[in-house]
């Protein structure tokens, strides 16, 4: 899974290609799923039931399809909202499927043992949070996340989302720079996270 100034960093870019008009919306949408963490790393069954999430992932595409045709019209008013959770769901799934397994690759060769990979990947991603956390589209994401009004979306509580929100936008990132994860990755993703998206259209 990619980290949170991934999500707001790739949504950036995609702000025109889905047609958002309402930024602190799209952006609150983009980190809630992640919002069950706010009191610490959630379990299993919280962290999957917030992204309708299962271990097949043609499984959970499904789910995000289903979610997307049933639950719409509870956000009528906010579409913007839910396109950016929409966006995030499918961003963990492009992660996996177009990135993660090139980082594995690079952590390999760097001698790791596949059971330090989980554990280091996160390093190379808050690397790469160093980075992207100065670029104008993640501090732009930033402003706009800082003016939203959270809302509740599956099994995130607005409460919940209004902790994350405050969390987040107070993230510094003082960490060394990702040795491997770039500007490509990040591209690579959202062309195969929109690909998804439009997929359950």
């Amino acid at each position: 899974m990619p980290s949170i100034s991934v999500h707001l960093t790739l949504s950036a870019r995609l702000t025109e290609s889905l047609e958002v008009k309402c930024l602190p919306d799209y952006y609150l949408g983009a980190i809630a799923p992640d919002a069950v963490n706010i009191d610490g790393f959630a379990s299993q069954e919280l962290r999957y039931g917030a992204h309708i999430r299962s271990k097949d992932y043609a499984e959970w595409k499904r789910n995000i399809a289903v979610f997307r045709k049933e639950n719409g019209g509870l956000y009528t008013n906010r579409p913007d909202f839910l396109k950016g959770f929409l966006l995030h769901l499918y961003t963990d799934i492009a992660w996996d499927e177009v990135v993660q397994p090139k980082l594995f690759d690079y952590l390999r060769s760097c001698g790791l043992a596949e059971d330090e990979l989980n554990i280091r990947k996160w390093d190379e991603l808050r690397g790469f949070d160093s980075i992207l956390s100065q670029q104008p589209e993640y501090i732009s994401a930033i402003s706009e996340l800082k003016k939203a009004q959270p809302t509740a979306v599956t099994t995130v509580t607005p409460g919940q989302l209004s902790k994350w929100r405050d969390k987040i936008v107070a993230l510094e990132y003082p960490y060394p720079p990702a040795g491997f994860l770039s500007d490509e990755h990040i591209t690579a993703a959202a062309a195969r996270a929109m690909q998804l998206y439009h997929e359950s259209e």
